[in-house]
């Protein structure tokens, strides 16, 4: 099981070492997609909704790709004390 608290832990935890080095949200929203796109070759997809998520990457566009990017640092940044 995912320990999703815990995620939004840890992204909260990269999210402020990134803006205490000075790295603006765009940098980090082109870093998590450069991310995403190299660990989705890696990704085993065995259950449903993993598979969901990789085929949802697979077919999104570069823009898209960004949207969600957008969106999973403002997840991260609710995490922030």
């Amino acid at each position: 099981m995912v320990d999703i608290e815990g995620f939004k832990e840890r992204l909260a935890s990269r999210i402020a070492e990134g803006k205490n080095h000075g790295i603006s949200d765009d940098v980090m929203k082109e870093g998590i997609v450069n991310l995403a796109d190299i660990a989705v070759h890696f990704f085993s997809a065995n259950k449903p909704e993993e598979k969901l998520m990789k085929e949802l990457w697979d077919i999104s566009t570069e823009d898209e790709k960004k949207v969600l990017a957008d969106v999973l640092l403002r997840y991260g940044k609710q995490g922030l004390h």
